[in-house]
């Protein structure tokens, strides 16, 4: 009888035990809510490391957590997010991008839909500004991996495409160069990024017009007549390139092509006749070469200004003595 007495009270006490303890848990998830919510303005991070605990701690008593886990919850994502904030404006990149990944994460996990929503859209953005960084720093493979990841986040921003370009532009591979630029105009046009396609844009004309003018240098006329068209392909509208191409065709012989853009040079320069002296003596050529010694005349005498007087004064006088 007396031992059953004394099993009875051990019992006892040990109930009184195991209720003290959790009890005492209850009070140490609460008590780190409400740390982690008077950290909330003044320190976010330190807040998400207050919520963490009261979220472990409220995991140990089942049902009985589950209010301080829901209020937690509610919590974490958007400290996650402030702090992914404040490490963009210091220009942290890559801190920011772990951060918002927590953020997206945790917004997961506490069904919290918007902040998983910005933190998605954002991610890629915070990727491509430090991909961009890395190529102005010259550090063009990690600029790759972060622009590979921008897209991976989101195939239809068109921003790391025109940076992939610029890496490949200055890794002297024109093919994919204009690969990616092509890929950035067309995203950049299914999204109105209009800024985007006209850099995109620019930097394929320009290329292709200073590869042309090189290849001209060295007397190479088909590849210097493919890239001009290839830079008139993607908006190169300048007299200077119709110029260029009529000199490419005129050095072929292909006398008709030559004067269509020799004359396109001229309706597009708006400046007097006096500065587009060059394209009436290059077209005057043309018109040699195609035995129109009439328009010929025509056009050396409207190219005798600055330069070119002496020049296409000999070819009037001289050489087809016009009248």
């Amino acid at each position: 009888m007396r031992f059953l007495k004394m099993k009875t009270l051990i019992v006892l006490v040990l109930f009184i035990s195991s209720v003290t303890a959790f009890a005492q848990t209850k009070k140490e998830a609460i008590d780190a809510y409400n740390k982690g919510a008077s950290l909330v303005a003044s320190d976010p991070a330190a807040a998400i490391v207050a919520f963490d605990e009261c979220v472990s701690i409220s995991e140990q008593l089942g049902e009985e957590g589950d209010e301080t886990i829901t209020m937690a919850g509610k919590q974490l994502p958007l400290m996650h997010y402030k702090v992914a904030t404040s490490n963009y404006k210091k220009k942290d990149y890559k801190a920011a991008i772990e951060s918002f990944e927590l953020a997206k994460q945790s917004a997961k996990t506490y069904n919290n839909e918007e902040i998983a929503k910005k933190a998605h859209k954002v991610i890629p953005q915070v990727y491509n500004i430090s991909g961009t960084n890395h190529y102005k720093a010259k550090r063009y493979e990690d600029a790759m991996i972060c622009f590979g990841k921008s897209i991976e986040y989101n195939p239809n921003y068109a921003k790391p495409y025109l940076g992939q370009a610029l890496v490949y532009k200055k890794q002297d591979d024109v093919e994919q160069m204009l690969t990616k630029c092509d890929r950035a105009i067309e995203i950049g046009g299914k999204t109105k990024d209009k800024k985007t396609v006209a850099s995109a844009q620019k930097l394929a004309r320009t290329t292709m017009f200073n590869m042309a003018v090189t290849a001209i240098g060295g007397s190479k006329w088909t590849e210097a007549e493919a890239s001009l068209n290839k830079s008139i392909e993607y908006g190169n509208v300048s007299p200077e390139v119709y110029y260029q191409l009529g000199k490419v065709y005129n050095a072929q012989k292909k006398w008709d092509d030559a004067i269509a853009n020799l004359n396109r040079a001229i309706e597009l320069d708006e400046r007097d006749n006096g500065s587009k002296a060059k394209y009436y003596f290059e077209l005057g050529s043309s018109h040699v070469g195609s035995g129109n010694t009439a328009a010929a005349c025509t056009a050396f005498k409207s190219a005798m200004h600055g330069d070119y007087v002496e020049q296409a004064k000999y070819q009037v006088e001289q050489v087809l003595k016009c009248q």
